[in-house]
């Protein structure tokens, strides 16, 4: 179990966590082949694994660099947590970057997580990650890089910004995953006109449909540890102890 944490948790509901492995290709792609599965972990409800890739330029919308594994999981508790931090499968990500979420607003739907919350919880000026999971009509992969590649400068040059990174899964499923210093910043970024990337990237996403499935969450970190990028983006909250 966590100890000593300074964010304690608002609720008793599922919980998401995400791992960051800043490593080189093979051991990314290793990660990326291994994932866990839900009927071999008590206690989770869904995980899929991606590659790390820096966010995207307007100059640059079709780089793709690796940079590492990731992996983003539901879970029952932080208990069920635990008890995966200990198995092998865990091992790519322990000497990465890890945080534990409350997940406090969802737009969209995707499967294995249907129990997230719909009615936004409010959580004040707490720092707050947003994960968007999004499968891309292949038809539709070029006029889609070029919208979010927009958003993503906007976002890694927006003062609130703290850290984020693209997330791919061959063969069509992209994320991103961001932290933000506040809520209030965080949506004047994505439906304020300063500086106007998401706003467009969502009205193009409207005309063109570029998606199967998407989904949007707003998540609330209340434990992390590691580093990221060599340092940790969420300093404000003590680091994760776990007995």
């Amino acid at each position: 179990m966590p100890e000593n944490l300074e964010t304690p948790r608002i609720g008793s509901g599922m919980i998401m966590s995400l791992h960051l492995a800043e490593v080189g290709p093979a051991k990314a792609m290793s990660a990326l082949r291994n994932g866990p599965k839900p009927e071999a972990h008590e206690g989770l409800h869904w995980a899929s694994p991606f590659l790390m890739s820096p966010l995207r330029s307007q100059s640059a919308m079709f780089d793709v660099k690796p940079t590492g594994a990731a992996m983003i999981a539901a879970w029952d508790n932080d208990e069920a947590l635990d008890r995966f931090l200990s198995h092998r499968v865990a091992k790519p990500y322990e000497n990465g970057w890890r945080a534990r979420f409350e997940p406090v607003r969802t737009l969209g739907a995707w499967p294995g997580l249907l129990e997230l919350p719909r009615r936004e919880i409010p959580v004040d000026d707490h720092p707050i990650g947003v994960l968007t999971l999004a499968r891309v009509r292949l038809n539709r992969v070029v006029p889609f890089v070029a919208a979010a590649s927009h958003a993503e400068r906007d976002a890694a040059q927006h003062p609130a910004f703290l850290e984020g990174t693209s997330l791919i899964r061959p063969p069509n499923q992209v994320a991103t995953f961001s932290l933000w210093r506040s809520v209030k910043e965080m949506r004047q970024y994505t439906v304020g006109s300063y500086p106007g990337g998401h706003v467009r990237a969502m009205k193009k996403h409207e005309e063109r449909d570029f998606h199967h499935e998407t989904l949007f969450v707003r998540l609330r970190p209340y434990a992390v540890d590691g580093h990221w990028s060599g340092r940790n983006p969420l300093d404000m909250l003590k680091p994760l102890t776990t007995n």
